[in-house]
């Protein structure tokens, strides 16, 4: 079964390493960005809870996210985004051994 993880990010940049390094895995990344205050392509509730994992790759607090609530009950990992931008993959993977 084909692993989905989403992401809540403050860049573009960083969606597209994680992306690129999860079609290599084989894992599917839905996302959304959050900046000042704006969310921009909204993760469904559905999104998050058919979701393997949550990873916020902000930089900032998760509490102070926009909706946090939405993400209450899931598994989720905090990275600042530039590990993302160092090497996406090994973030990715770091998730997937935790989980198994």
């Amino acid at each position: 079964m084909k692993k989905i993880i989403v992401v809540v990010a403050n860049s573009d940049y960083c969606i597209e390493s994680l992306k690129k390094a999860g079609d290599s895995m084989d894992v599917e990344i839905k996302f959304e960005i959050q900046s000042e205050g704006k969310i921009i392509n909204e993760l469904s509730i559905r999104d998050i809870k058919e979701s393997t994992a949550v990873l916020f790759a902000i930089d900032g607090e998760v509490e102070d996210l926009e909706k946090i609530e939405r993400f209450i009950d899931c598994e989720y990992y905090e990275v600042e985004e530039q590990f993302i931008e160092n090497d996406a993959k090994s973030v990715l993977q770091e998730i997937l051994s935790d989980l198994n």
